[in-house]
């Protein structure tokens, strides 16, 4: 149920992410007054600073609320957010990426405290997995939502890229924001009762503000929580370029912007690869116990090493910035290779998302809260850099980041799990005892 309603809350915020700068650069072109032509890029740095901001909060919220509350209201939220397309303009847009980045943050702590309530130490990793297989499978479902909405509403393309009317932006966003209000029927109906969970097996002791602060500082200070500085620096700048520097690309480059259905192509091959991943990856974590989380990270390397490849190959290199005809590219970019582009980055961010998951479970166990949220605003600082400086970036210019964050980020995470490893912190993922299992059965 929480993986369902994760699907349909991310639904909509998935695909407007994607279409967000392509559909304001529209909107400002028709009315300069109005909004920026990078609001696109700005909008969602200033939700990362939002999230990155709140979440220093949240880990202190879910001590007083139960994290089931705090995801239906962060749904509830997600559903406003909205409301900020009937009239766009610089103040309620900008207005709602501030919410939009607090409603994010809620959910980022009520998710990682949900899982630890109804998973225990065997079961996390694999849960983890299918959770984020199944949550992430709204990548899927937002492409199908686009090839059936700009089936029927219009669109011209000016030689460079799409333009949209702004009612036909109205009826975009309605559609979303009644398919995010499923996600709310959902987290409403999630049940609570607890067994052999992590967090039931954990003390649970509410702190005074002093102490929070105090518990905060000290999860900060932890070495395990420097080390991963790198890892999540490098997956703001990926989570960035997945959903929206390289949509944004398409759109911009006059071989690809005339294709309407791109970009929803791209997103539904982005949720095929996070659903064969939760059927393929979550069963061989299972069965190569021994290895932990070195499968999906090696996975994720792989993938990133291929779409690198492949961006550099197929966009031409200011398409990252503005419209363009010049096509210095050595493949010429198609709907077929944005579609594999699309399928391997969904392979890398279900990896890195599950890898994400799961580290902070076990990272610093006495600080499970807190890890999730410092993580997170490490991911949101560095999303809100780089989308705030995207405007001058290149493709050559990302290409290097990208390879850079990859080598810094998953030497950062093999070097926490080495850790764990050596210091019995994360117990390994054991195979199933059938004879025991049956044993606790009959006893219970």
């Amino acid at each position: 149920m929480m993986s369902l309603g994760t699907t349909f809350m991310f639904l909509g915020y998935d695909v407007q992410t994607m279409m967000a700068e392509s559909v304001l650069h529209s909107v400002s072109t028709k009315n300069p007054g109005r909004i920026s032509v990078y609001a696109g890029y700005y909008g969602q740095a200033i939700h990362y600073v939002s999230f990155a901001f709140f979440s220093i909060f949240t880990a202190t919220i879910q001590y007083y609320i139960s994290s089931k509350s705090m995801l239906i209201i962060s749904s509830v939220l997600f559903v406003t957010c909205y409301t900020a397309y009937i009239h766009i303009n610089y103040y309620i847009f900008y207005s709602s990426q501030l919410l939009l980045g607090f409603a994010y943050a809620l959910y980022n702590n009520a998710e990682g405290m949900y899982l630890s309530e109804h998973s225990s130490r065997r079961t996390i990793d694999s849960n983890s997995a299918l959770e984020t297989g199944l949550g992430h499978t709204s990548l899927l479902f937002g492409g199908v939502t686009m090839l059936f909405v700009f089936h029927f509403v219009p669109h011209t393309f000016d030689g460079h890229f799409l333009n949209f009317d702004e009612n036909v932006v109205q009826v975009i966003y309605f559609s979303l924001m009644a398919l995010t209000l499923v996600s709310v029927v959902l987290f409403s109906f999630l049940p609570t009762k607890q067994f052999d969970s992590i967090a039931l097996n954990s003390p649970r002791v509410t702190p005074s503000l002093k102490s929070q602060i105090k518990r905060f500082g000290e999860a900060f200070t932890h070495l395990n929580t420097s080390l991963l500085i790198f890892t999540y620096v490098y997956m703001g700048c990926m989570v960035s370029f997945m959903y929206g520097i390289y949509p944004t690309s398409l759109s911009f480059t006059s071989e690809t912007g005339s294709d309407v259905y791109i970009i929803a192509l791209y997103l539904l091959s982005s949720g095929v690869a996070a659903f064969l991943s939760a059927m393929f990856i979550r069963p061989m974590i299972k069965k190569l116990h021994k290895y932990k989380l070195i499968v999906p990270m090696a996975i994720h390397c792989g993938a990133m090493a291929a779409v690198i490849s492949l961006v550099y190959s197929t966009v031409p290199n200011n398409a990252t910035q503005e419209p363009t005809s010049n096509m210095d590219v050595l493949i010429t970019p198609s709907r077929y290779l944005s579609i594999i582009i699309g399928f391997l980055l969904g392979f890398a961010d279900f990896t890195i998302t599950m890898t994400r998951s799961v580290i902070c479970q076990i990272a610093v166990p006495s600080y499970r809260a807190e890890i999730f949220s410092l993580t997170r605003i490490y991911q949101c600082l560095s999303s809100c850099v780089i989308l705030f400086v995207s405007p001058y970036l290149s493709r050559n210019s990302w290409i290097c980041i990208l390879i850079v964050g990859l080598l810094a980020g998953i030497t950062s995470m093999l070097a926490v799990l080495c850790r764990t490893h050596n210091t019995a912190v994360a117990a390994p993922i054991e195979p199933l005892n059938e004879e025991k299992f049956i044993e606790e059965k009959e006893f219970s």
